[in-house]
């Protein structure tokens, strides 16, 4: 059954002061760390290194203490049984029982050697190979009480003011002894202290060197790795004091992240210089292009305001001037048409507008084009050269489009009785299309302008247009992977190359 909305209420209120010291809690300890936040990178890339290898290097003491340590005394435990054995088996066969002090005893006090030592079935010494101030080595009762004869026991055990041994003690049956007596082997645990004191020492020398090494190598590895950033932000730090885009970073370091960023900041710096000369040259190109559109502009507007201001206030005009006036009107209203229109195109082409493309095959649009372009001038003579198929990846009505501009840039700048020529040539690459006439052909010096918008050459190739349709050619060709260019031909006339990738097959 689920609690009741009063239940839930209370648990609720019960947490309440938990949660406030949780709360309590986290905010003393983020007041105690946050001077973390004032160690510079460096700082703290060095610290995480020393504090990864001081953890390595203790975990790794403490594995090779506690294996040293097992193996020092499962070594000592080994050899006492052994020796343990040897002298219970000679005892066990009868083989005679040494009285007394072996020759040459020692201090137990003061020496490491091992002890052997045999006891009644009282516990009291009958011979020892050892001493402890001059008297037999005296073990603890329950020591000698616990061995048995099956099996020996090894362990700790500390005779009367004397050191702490490792002792192995077994129950043994010896004739003259009564019924049973004891054999023991020990050896103080002197020695492998002292072993054990030197390696903990040695240990934490070497963790301590190992901190300090880390720390030291983890600062100058950090310095080094952090330095190409030093020099991005002096370099930002520059740029955006002097505007100057075209700086840049050293390249050639190593294929690293830092060396990555590197490249990448540059690659940045670089995207925003053209970025920026881009924006710079389009503001340009928009202040020259307004200037020129209303310039253009103006004179259709003025020729339309003159006629129609004409019309309206003089009544004693003839017929045949309010027929000019009229025909002054239609003309410019179709040109300022015509400009308005092409501005419209040129202006989605800057906004980024791309034209749809399929495969087609360029002959039989370059033949209609001729067929009526001969059809609307036949006082020139318009014919294409053979051609073969030129199959290439493009939007029919644009290529339309480029053809008509060229063949009426051609029109307007030849006489009546002129000749117009076009010819396709495929290729493996591009299929080249070239519209020449017979005309007074280009200036040199404006072969390379006449693309610009609202640019017109000499009156020897000025005529009624905008000064905009050679820079939609360029446009179209330019969306299409392709390029279109001039040149005067050494008979006379100017020459309109435009070269279109072909499709692959």
């Amino acid at each position: 059954m689920n609690p009741s909305i009063g239940d839930r209420v209370r648990i609720a209120e019960r947490l309440i002061p938990l949660r406030r010291s949780v709360g309590r809690v986290s905010r003393w300890v983020e007041q105690r760390t946050a001077f973390r936040r004032r160690i510079p990178i460096r700082g703290r890339i060095a610290l995480f290194g020393a504090g990864v290898v001081a953890l390595a290097v203790v975990v790794f003491s403490v594995l090779v203490y506690v294996l040293v340590e097992q193996s020092l005394y499962s070594q000592q435990d080994t050899d006492l049984s052994r020796r343990g054995d040897i002298y219970w088996s000679s005892l066990q066969s009868g083989a005679g029982l040494p009285r007394g002090p072996f020759r040459f005893p020692v201090d137990l006090n003061s020496s490491i050697e091992p002890l052997i030592e045999v006891f009644d079935s009282e516990g009291t010494p009958l011979a020892w190979s050892a001493t402890i101030r001059g008297l037999p080595p005296q073990m603890p009762t329950s020591l000698v009480q616990t061995a048995r004869s099956d099996q020996g026991l090894v362990a700790n055990a500390t005779p009367t003011n004397g050191p702490l041994l490792r002792v192995y003690i077994r129950a043994v049956n010896v004739r003259g002894l009564g019924p049973s007596g004891y054999v023991l082997v020990g050896q103080p645990l002197v020695g492998i202290q002292s072993q054990l004191d030197g390696l903990r020492l040695f240990l934490i020398a070497g963790a301590m060197l190992s901190l300090v090494g880390a720390g030291a190598a983890s600062w100058l590895v950090a310095g080094r790795a952090l330095r190409p950033l030093d020099a991005m932000a002096t370099t930002a730090e520059d740029i955006g004091r002097t505007q100057d885009l075209s700086r840049r970073l050293p390249e050639g370091g190593p294929n690293d992240e830092v060396g990555r960023l590197q490249r990448s900041f540059n690659q940045m710096l670089r995207q925003l210089e053209d970025a920026y000369q881009r924006l710079r040259s389009a503001l340009i190109a928009q202040r020259r292009f307004v200037a020129d559109a209303s310039h253009e502009l103006r004179t259709p507007l003025t020729t339309i305001r003159g006629n129609v201001g004409l019309l309206l206030k003089r009544d004693d005009i003839t017929g045949e001037d309010r027929m000019a006036a009229l025909n002054d009107i239609a003309g410019e209203s179709e040109r300022m048409s015509r400009m308005v229109q092409d501005l419209l195109t040129l202006a989605r082409a800057d906004a980024g507008y791309h034209l749809e493309k399929a495969p087609i095959d360029l002959l039989p649009i370059v033949q209609d084009v001729s067929r009526q372009a001969q059809t609307l001038g036949p006082q020139r003579r318009i014919e294409m050269l053979d051609g073969a198929p030129a199959p290439v990846y493009a939007n029919a009505d644009a290529i339309r489009q480029l053809l008509w501009i060229l063949i009426d840039n051609a029109m307007n700048h030849t006489n009546l009785d002129g000749h117009i020529q076009l010819r396709l040539v495929p290729g493996s690459r591009a299929a080249t299309l070239v519209v020449s006439d017979d005309g007074r052909g280009i200036p040199r010096q404006d072969l390379d302008r006449i693309f610009e918008r609202f640019y017109q050459s000499d009156a020897a190739r000025s005529g009624e247009g905008t000064g905009l349709g050679l820079a939609i050619a360029r446009w179209i060709a330019q969306e299409h992977g392709g390029r279109v260019f001039a040149a005067n031909n050494p008979q006379g006339g100017a020459a309109f190359t435009v070269e279109l990738p072909v499709v692959k097959s």
